[in-house]
């Protein structure tokens, strides 16, 4: 059952505003009203990681991994994904998610419900460069590790690999051309030889990876943060 305070939330930061006298912002009536704002309240209640740590950020499919911490383990991680988060969310709740955990890398796995929803290439590549802004605006010294978009299944079969594949081309060419920004293309962990999607590490919705699945990931991720956030820690 959720708390009081946590039910509240979104209540208190809407009534803040007004009972102070000033405007109302959009962003501030964005959040208040938004399907997310319950859960992404409870982070404050968490302990806060030690600063320079790795956080992951991002939709259901860094959310839903629970084993996380082992997989990756011993690398000092973090998990802020949350729901079935777009690309405009993560922007909207920047400020609830990414500065209270003082992260020296931050590995970004989002964009699979924005191609859901239909959304381009271009504004889902647009939406991830604001957020990119956002990070080196608060620290230029942390890293970004974007995640390609899964080649999930359910995304073969709504006919959409098209816009997965130019969503994680967009994501390469940005880390080319951005310093301090890297890619990662974690389907080779979870095709076969063919490049078709691998059905048994996926659970049965086709789109989020069962526990085989995301070994099979890390496999791929970890090194890759060894490599970046162990540079930035030497």
């Amino acid at each position: 059952m959720r708390s009081r305070a946590t039910v509240h939330f979104a209540a208190w930061m809407f009534l803040s505003f007004v009972f102070s006298g000033w405007a109302v912002p959009d962003a501030a009536i964005g959040i208040a009203t938004n399907k997310y704002t319950v859960e992404v309240a409870k982070f404050a209640a968490l302990p806060a990681p030690q600063p320079g740590g790795v956080l992951l950020v991002g939709s259901s499919n860094f959310r839903k991994w629970s084993n996380v911490v082992t997989d990756l383990a011993p690398l000092p991680v973090t998990n802020r994904a949350f729901g079935g988060s777009q690309t405009s969310h993560q922007l909207m709740f920047f400020d609830q998610v990414v500065p209270p955990c003082r992260p020296g890398l931050i590995v970004w796995y989002c964009g699979s419900n924005d191609i859901k929803a239909k959304k381009d290439a271009a504004f889902i590549l647009g939406r991830t460069e604001e957020w990119i802004s956002r990070v080196k605006q608060m620290d230029p010294s942390v890293g970004v590790l974007l995640v390609s978009v899964i080649r999930a299944p359910q995304k073969h079969r709504d006919s959409q690999i098209d816009v997965v594949d130019a969503v994680n081309r967009g994501y390469e060419e940005i880390a080319k051309r951005k310093e301090g920004v890297f890619y990662l293309d974690v389907n080779p962990a979870l095709q076969n030889s063919a490049g078709d999607s691998k059905a048994e590490l996926y659970v049965e919705d086709g789109l989020h990876l069962n526990v085989e699945g995301y070994h099979q990931m890390a496999t791929l991720l970890k090194p890759a943060i060894e490599k970046i956030w162990g540079k930035k820690t030497n």
